[in-house]
């Protein structure tokens, strides 16, 4: 009698961890999923209007969605002992799963902090500093409907900037965008080429279609040609124009200008458009 109660509460006490290994396997296995899918909601759903820009990047990208990377860590590490210890063992892979999805999220922020550490706070990027190329009504009546959009005045335009104090420690300090940018971007410049300013026009719309920027302006005589690039996560809309004028030797002089419309530092964004988009050029 006392074998076979004995046998009973063993089976019971077996029975209910294995219980508690199941429910704690759903939980990380949950967590695991909607971490992940938390950042990507983060971005697209602020993209097609179901929330702001700053509920997306601020509250679930920043906030919300790191917490859930620790608490899948968190249950990961729980799920993993308790699939060592209770038999029959299960559950290893979910346990990993949830260890690994955080190992890489993590890795992922932080190299992405570490390039927004590395990079200017600046927002307005152009090849032309000293000539910079004016946008027209066509954006700028666009830009007029944004609530906090950026400024477009380039020159005077200051950008806070992180330099060494006396003690050695970080110390923020305000630069023009101008001397931030010629010492952060200095390959960024005016691009001169043979072909006629008609040409180069043709080429740089192609260029800009290409890219998948859209279209807001194009003026053959003035040389001008206007648009918007918006970036997959989050929806940002930046707004380019391109100017083609020509050379005094022959040829043409061929300047772009990218700028943020919402946002103090583009995490380099800009630069590295208006690099593809000289770089196509430069292949024409």
């Amino acid at each position: 009698m006392t074998t076979e109660m004995t046998t009973t509460e063993h089976s019971a006490k077996t029975a209910k961890r294995q219980t508690l290994r199941r429910w704690v396997l759903r939980l990380t296995l949950a967590l695991a999923i909607i971490a992940p899918l938390t950042f990507m909601a983060a971005g697209l759903g602020a993209k097609i209007g179901l929330w702001n820009w700053q509920f997306g990047l601020g509250t679930l990208t920043r906030n919300v969605g790191p917490k859930l990377l620790m608490a899948s860590a968190f249950f990961g590490l729980i799920s993993l002992a308790l699939a060592f210890f209770i038999r029959p063992r299960k559950g290893f892979v979910i346990a990993l799963l949830a260890l690994i999805i955080p190992a890489i999220g993590f890795v992922r922020l932080g190299a992405v902090q570490k390039k927004v550490a590395s990079l200017p706070f600046i927002h307005d990027i152009t090849t032309d500093t000293q000539n910079v190329p004016t946008f027209t009504n066509a954006i700028l009546s666009e830009r007029a409907k944004v609530q906090g959009v950026n400024t477009v005045d380039y020159v005077g335009k200051k950008a806070r900037t992180a330099e060494r104090g006396a003690d050695g420690k970080p110390v923020m300090k305000l630069v023009s965008v101008l001397q931030t940018q010629t010492k952060a971007y200095a390959d960024i410049r005016s691009l001169i080429l043979e072909d006629e300013p008609d040409v180069v026009f043709g080429e740089a719309k192609a260029a800009a279609k290409r890219l998948g920027w859209a279209l807001k302006s194009e003026n053959v005589e003035a040389g001008i040609i206007e648009a918007t690039d918006t970036t997959f996560w989050y929806g940002f809309e930046d707004d380019v124009v391109i100017r083609i004028r020509p050379s005094e030797g022959g040829g043409s002089v061929l300047d772009v200008r990218s700028v943020s419309r919402i946002g103090g530092s583009d995490i380099g964004a800009n630069a590295a458009r208006i690099r593809k988009f000289l770089a196509i050029i430069n292949k024409a």
